[in-house]
């Protein structure tokens, strides 16, 4: 299905913040960073409603779980940015654009002055082509070859089917792809699939996927995280 709006400025022209949406982000003071080379920015910019448990894990992987039923193995904190769908059901497809059209200033402000970007996606589990099963699976693209596969093989080690694609639709290789567009012009996404997600949470309501948040929700976010800090 094509987008409805070819940017993100064109659909903040059409959509209310608030009502059809909302946007959420963090940035850290420079001095509060050890290492300039350890600057991260999480994004998940079709959360809320319109790919299902990308914002919950966002949101863990850059370590904000206050209101969450679990929390994260270690202390660390990265920048994140969300971009929350809140439409009724069948009507949040509309507010997705693509990554390489994606120019909310906000996400390319915090993106643009990172040195690491990682970003969360939702596909569909027949969407993974190659003979490979898109059940509970996680296709992991980008240009940051060497963390993509730390991700791959710390999620191969907690038992999760999980690898780099060639998916042309999927593995965000674009310069013009939101994660690119860094300081090294490499990142990282993660397209997971909606049983893998579903996977993930008890209640799939938006006000309850975060209060009840599985086993596997915390082993997977928990990979990502180890694979974040051995870079």
């Amino acid at each position: 299905m094509p987008d409805v709006y070819r940017s993100m400025t064109e659909l903040y022209q059409h959509e209310t913040e608030g009502v059809n949406y909302t946007k959420e982000w963090k940035r850290h003071k420079k001095s509060t960073y050890s290492d300039p080379g350890f600057e991260t920015v999480i994004i998940a910019p079709h959360g809320g409603s319109i790919e299902i448990g990308t914002t919950e894990l966002a949101l863990a992987t850059a370590g904000y779980t206050s209101d969450f039923n679990g929390t994260t193995e270690t202390a660390e904190v990265y920048d994140y940015f969300i971009f929350n769908g809140l439409n009724q059901r069948g009507e949040n497809q509309r507010l997705h654009v693509t990554s390489t059209r994606y120019d909310d200033p906000i996400a390319l402000e915090l993106i643009e002055n990172s040195m690491r970007t990682l970003a969360y996606h939702g596909c569909r589990d027949l969407q993974p082509t190659g003979g490979y099963d898109g059940y509970q699976a996680c296709l992991i693209g980008g240009r940051d070859i060497d963390l993509m596969e730390k991700i791959r093989r710390h999620l191969a080690e907690e038992g999760f089917h999980a690898w780099i694609t060639r998916d042309k639709r999927l593995r965000g290789h674009s310069s013009k792809n939101l994660i690119n567009r860094n300081k090294q012009a490499k990142g990282v996404q993660l397209e997971l699939t909606t049983s893998l997600r579903w996977s993930f949470f008890a209640n799939h309501t938006r006000s309850q996927r975060r209060k009840t948040t599985t086993p596997d929700f915390w082993k997977f976010v928990n990979a990502v995280r180890r694979a974040l800090s051995a870079t």
